[in-house]
């Protein structure tokens, strides 16, 4: 009995360090894949781009094929050891983001940027797929929002960091590289985000991978196997995809366009802004998807098997107000200390809504739907939109490419009201989703320790 409590204790142990280990690899990922936006003045004076255009490198190119590659790496992931899965796209996204550094045009860094995000597809359903084996199915949505805080974390560090090297690099000017020659500070930005990838992936290989669940009936199953399930729960499905992608978008707008709208409205320089967005982001971020996590998993202690979407649409209900307000004040300070409630709550979605998928998932497809949720579905739309949609708004509808809060404030205004009825839409099917699984989990689950002490007294 004590070594069985003893082996109980060391793999919960085990598990957090999984969950740190991928929490970093998060913060690297997501570090490589937004310090473009720091970037986006010295670019598009070298180039000669428009905004439009800058916003196909920052979204449309890494998004369309991290979506295109989101399937192939979640069957990858089912099918094969999920940690050389893992660092073989850690280490092709670290040497694309690399690449990115010795694009000469448009053409060449939008190249380097779809061999970035293909990569980056690994790491969602990897991620998702252990953490499932690794937690009891009705904890899911703590550890996996824990895991999701790297997008906080990375998104805080991207600007901290991303700011600093911009600043350094650009103070020393161009650059002068054995083999490579003259390159321009943004060049040297991704050298020295993009190469550490490779080094910092080994970590994976310092714990076990979780033993799957419930995996050999239907290994054989194609990579199309997902779509069934999509059919049968399309309902779910059409709920999921219209609230979390729909406020991806929201979320992709502050994302991409915070460091432009800081230095054309406020006229901060990136040390200044890198600062204010890595305090905002790295800590309401990771507050609040630990916090979100917590709460759901509680609703769903009590009963509530629909958690994830009550709990979501009180957050749209009470903090969008504030949100608007923020995005539309011409006062910096107001701005910065509002701001950090779409950071804490508004946009922070990803471990939760995760999790649900998770819940709904039978074991054998845990890998291809975290790829279909997280890359096909909300990063798809959310970066490629977010991106595009605010760029839209202030070159066509405002003409105005300065007052970019405002194109941010109308892209909340145009996504919040879409997710609100797909959560109306949505609740009931996926309650029964909910339930139904929980039931055939029931059946088919193996005791644990506790409970087969209890059966032999």
């Amino acid at each position: 009995m004590a070594e069985d409590e003893t082996n109980e204790a060391a793999a919960g142990k085990s598990a957090w360090v999984l969950i740190a280990i991928l929490v970093l690899f998060y913060i690297v990922a997501v570090l490589d894949r937004h310090v473009i936006a720091m970037l986006v003045d010295p670019i598009r004076a070298d180039f000669r781009l428009s905004d439009l255009k800058i916003s196909y490198l920052m979204g449309t190119a890494f998004a369309l094929f991290y979506a295109v590659g989101g399937l192939p790496m979640g069957w990858l992931i089912d099918r094969f050891p999920r940690r050389r899965v893992l660092y073989a796209g850690i280490a092709l996204w670290g040497l694309a983001q690399a690449s990115c550094g010795l694009a000469t045009s448009f053409e060449q860094l939008f190249v380097a940027r779809i061999l970035t995000g293909f990569a980056e597809a690994t790491l969602m359903p990897a991620a998702h797929s252990m953490i499932s084996d690794a937690f009891p199915r009705n904890r899911l949505a703590t550890p996996i929002s824990v895991f999701s805080m790297g997008a906080g974390l990375g998104a805080g560090v991207s600007t901290i960091l991303g700011g600093w090297l911009v600043q350094t690099f650009s103070s020393h000017g161009t650059f002068v590289l054995p083999l490579l020659g003259a390159v321009q500070p943004w060049q040297a930005v991704f050298f020295a985000t993009g190469l550490p990838a490779l080094i910092i992936g080994l970590l994976i290989f310092t714990v076990r991978e979780p033993k799957r669940r419930q995996k050999k009936a239907k290994d054989d199953q194609p990579l199309s196997g997902i779509f069934t399930h999509v059919r049968q729960n399309w309902r779910v499905w059409a709920c999921l995809a219209s609230v979390f992608a729909t406020m991806n978008i929201a979320y992709g707008s502050l994302v991409y366009w915070q460091p432009a709208y800081y230095t054309r409205f406020f006229h901060w320089s990136p040390a200044q802004y890198g600062l204010a967005i890595g305090i905002t982001t790295g800590i309401a971020g990771p507050a609040g998807m630990l916090f979100s996590g917590k709460v759901v998993d509680r609703m769903m202690a009590r009963g509530i098997a629909d958690a994830a979407l009550v709990y979501y649409r009180r957050v749209l209900l009470l903090t969008t107000p504030i949100v608007l307000f923020a995005l539309m004040s011409a006062n910096v300070w107001v701005y910065v200390g509002l701001i950090w409630i779409a950071q804490f709550a508004t946009v922070n979605f990803l471990g939760f809504s995760s999790a649900a998928v998770q819940l709904i998932a039978p074991p054998h497809l845990r890998g291809r739907a975290a790829a279909l949720f997280t890359t096909m579905i909300v990063a798809l739309v959310g970066a490629a939109l977010g991106s595009l949609v605010p760029a839209f708004i202030a070159e066509h509808v405002l003409h105005d490419d300065v007052r970019l809060g405002h194109s941010i404030a109308l892209t909340f205004a145009i996504c919040v009201p879409i997710a609100l009825a797909g959560i109306a839409f949505g609740r009931r099917p996926f309650r029964e989703a909910v339930e139904a699984a929980n039931a055939r989990h029931e059946a088919g689950r193996t005791p644990t320790v506790n409970e087969s002490r209890g059966a032999s007294a």
